[in-house]
């Protein structure tokens, strides 16, 4: 919380709606362990997608979901840490380095050699299913079967990548869904063929690392490993898997809900929560290890770059999403030992609905009706911003921020739960 308290605002939107924030909340920007910047990062997220649908329609373009599974089991571990993986970079580095002084006649360290061997025989042991579909889908968006195909149906306008994860009967599930956008409209008949030249390529790096890519989609093991459809405007499963992500991510304390293959994370550790079992915080610290620096979503760039398409500008981090403050026409503040009855009883949920519902007054109404002391804090005074219009931080170990969802809706009223992290670090593209 800030040195000046929480605090509700509310603005008007483009579109006519009322749009409710909480101000003076510090926010860790993970989208992977934290429940309310994991909603506001996926709402976002969502939104994103649907413009760069947009975008592709008003083309003529189209837009295809690809989604590529692998299979596994509870003998796989889930993924490299954010060490592991840095330790992986520099193996990488220096047998590089030390080919091209081959090539030079020099003759490498022994004992240098030696030391990298051992550290690779360990990452080896706790290579995961997680690392294994980072290396897949780079396979799959590379060599020149990838380039020819880029180049059908008046040419491939870019991809966005979503990594899943679930936890289940057979360990760790872990798939990929990718949007991609062509210039033409082509039948389904003629996009399947790429999408299946991408399981073929997915497929055989998963065989070179130990894993198997058949079978494995809806996890029935009856259905190959990958699944092709068209993503259109009102039912674009991509976007709606962001979508329910951050209404899952801010209900995961319920037990209705869980999905037929697995328990999401934030299920995992509401189960860890609220039953203590051994294997379920074993499972949760696995997680919190795997995904810290990963990246949930990845776009493609260059001259393929769908953001620029839909003109959203330049990629925001997920710390930047969280941290967004809402410019707001009112606010009422909240002092601390209201703030206190509000996330004891779990009503940071209502307290935006009832301020997008009946504004200002509506809330301090409420408020009221509740016997909770409420202070008008109108008009709301936000932190200054550095010339790129970035919040700048305040003198503190842990700075206040802003954890609103500014471009939220009514439809999503129930993606909002604050929650107070530790800092999520630097992201990755793997």
């Amino acid at each position: 919380m800030s040195d000046g308290g929480v605090t509700v605002g509310v603005r008007t939107g483009s579109d006519g709606t009322a749009v409710a924030g909480y101000g003076g909340v510090s926010t860790c920007g993970s989208v992977w362990v934290c429940p309310q910047c994991a909603a506001v990062i996926a709402t976002r997220r969502a939104s994103e997608l649907a413009d760069v649908l947009r975008a592709v329609d008003n083309l003529g373009g189209s837009s295809w979901l690809v989604t590529l599974t692998v299979q596994h089991s509870r003998k796989h571990p889930l993924g490299w840490s954010r060490d592991e993986r840095a330790t992986n970079r520099r193996l990488l580095e220096r047998a590089s380095w030390r080919r091209h002084l081959a090539e030079l006649g020099d003759e490498p360290d022994p004992d240098e050699v030696a030391a990298d061997e051992l550290a690779r025989e360990a990452l080896d042991a706790t290579f995961g299913t997680w690392d294994a579909v980072g290396e897949a889908w780079a396979a799959v968006t590379s060599g020149g079967t990838w380039v020819k195909d880029q180049r059908r149906h008046g040419g491939l306008l870019g991809w966005v990548r979503a990594v899943e994860t679930t936890h289940g009967r057979s360990g760790w599930h872990v798939h990929v869904h990718a949007l991609l956008c062509f210039a033409d409209d082509p039948p389904l008949s003629e996009v399947h063929p790429i999408a299946e030249r991408m399981f073929t390529r997915w497929k055989r790096k998963l065989n070179a690392r130990g894993y198997d890519a058949s079978g494995d989609f809806a996890q029935d093991g009856k259905v190959p490993g990958f699944d092709v459809r068209r993503a259109e405007m009102h039912d674009n499963a991509m976007s709606n898997y962001l979508v329910k992500l951050a209404h899952e991510v801010t209900s995961g304390h319920r037990k209705e809900g869980r999905r037929p293959g697995g328990r999401t994370p934030m299920q995992l550790l509401a189960d860890a929560v609220e039953t203590y079992a051994v294997a379920d915080l074993g499972r949760w610290a696995q997680w919190e290890q795997a995904s810290a620096g990963r990246r949930q979503l990845t776009w493609s760039g260059r001259d393929r770059d769908l953001r620029a398409l839909a003109q959203l500008g330049p990629e925001q981090t997920d710390e930047e999403i969280a941290a967004e403050e809402l410019p707001a026409d009112d606010r009422v503040g909240l002092p601390p030992e209201t703030w206190g009855w509000v996330r004891a009883g779990q009503h940071e949920t209502t307290v935006l609905t009832v301020t997008e519902d009946g504004g200002i007054d509506g809330l301090t109404r409420w408020l009221d009706q509740h016997d909770q002391a409420w202070i008008i804090a109108s008009p709301a005074e936000l932190r200054p911003r550095d010339p790129s219009g970035r919040p700048l931080r305040r003198p503190s170990d842990r700075p206040p921020r802003w954890s609103d969802e500014a471009h939220g809706s009514p439809a999503h009223r129930h993606d909002r739960l604050i929650h107070v992290s530790a800092g999520a670090g630097t992201e990755e593209r793997s």
